[in-house]
């Protein structure tokens, strides 16, 4: 027995709560209970497309690209079905039935869902909503499609019939770079003697702007080349620093062509330190 303070405990209450007040484990499929004993009802009526504004809001952690394209899937496929519907009437066979009539490839599908179930996890957390109706939704198997590789010779071929942008297609085949670290690729990163570069950023387009970042693994690395790829590198005179950059949307497709500039896919030309 307690003391004449102490609060006694309920005898009414489900044997679940009970655990849970107690700081027990509970087993997974009593979870679910405790969690729906936590949720505010009143919580759960902002409708999907507040929702999500709020959620999209949230995601400062995403790189540019990553963002417009969940901000791109809201509006596209997720609000014209959901943006009107309270998060409490999300029901698990509705998610099923939209995601089944989705009129795209396989791979979207399934992006979209997860678009979509990402948001609703969020909704979760914030002890909006009980479960996320988006699990456990069937999806359409994706079919990996069979990867062609080139032979050197047609790596060759390639290059030279690429012309001043040789350097760019021996780069791409023989260093591992990923084209947007490709095109953010300054000439300061290109060690000449050791035959080596340093992938320290990449670029992309966003909504029309080209937005600079770190590379996909967050993380710089430094990268061997082959004779073929440096012997084509360009030869700069000892104490000449140039920096390669383009104001026009074609600044990702420039490539290194000779001592005194770059030429754009456009056919600007541009002196060293100089932005066409």
């Amino acid at each position: 027995m307690g003391g004449p303070l102490a609060r006694p405990e309920r005898t009414d209450a489900h044997p679940v709560i009970r655990e849970a007040q107690r700081g027990r484990r509970l087993p997974r499929r009593h979870q679910a209970l405790a969690a729906q004993r936590r949720v505010d009802p009143s919580a759960g009526r902002i409708t999907v497309g507040e929702w999500s504004q709020r959620w999209l809001a949230a995601q400062g952690h995403l790189k540019p690209s990553t963002r417009a394209r969940y901000e791109g899937i809201v509006n596209t496929q997720v609000a014209p079905r959901w943006e009107r519907v309270p998060l409490t009437a999300v029901r698990h066979a509705d998610v099923a039935g939209w995601v089944a009539e989705l009129a795209l490839a396989p791979a979207t599908v399934r992006y979209v869902h997860r678009v979509f179930s990402l948001l609703l996890d969020l909704a979760v957390r914030d002890g909006r909503l009980a479960s996320n109706p988006a699990n456990g939704v069937r999806l359409p198997r994706v079919e990996r499609a069979e990867k062609r590789f080139l032979t050197h010779q047609q790596v060759r071929d390639l290059a030279d019939a690429a012309g001043p942008h040789a350097t760019a297609i021996l780069m791409l085949a023989y260093c591992g770079l990923r084209w947007g670290e490709l095109a953010a690729l300054r000439v300061s990163r290109l060690d000449l003697m050791r035959r080596r570069l340093t992938v320290a950023e990449a670029v992309t387009e966003v909504r029309g702007h080209l937005t600079w970042g770190t590379p996909k693994s967050h993380q710089h690395r430094s990268v061997p080349c082959l004779a073929s790829c440096s012997t084509t590198w360009p030869r700069w005179s000892p104490g000449e620093h140039p920096r390669i950059s383009c104001s026009s949307r074609a600044a990702a497709r420039c490539s290194v062509t000779s001592t005194s500039g770059v030429t754009c896919s456009t056919g600007q030309q541009s002196t060293p330190g100089s932005t066409v």
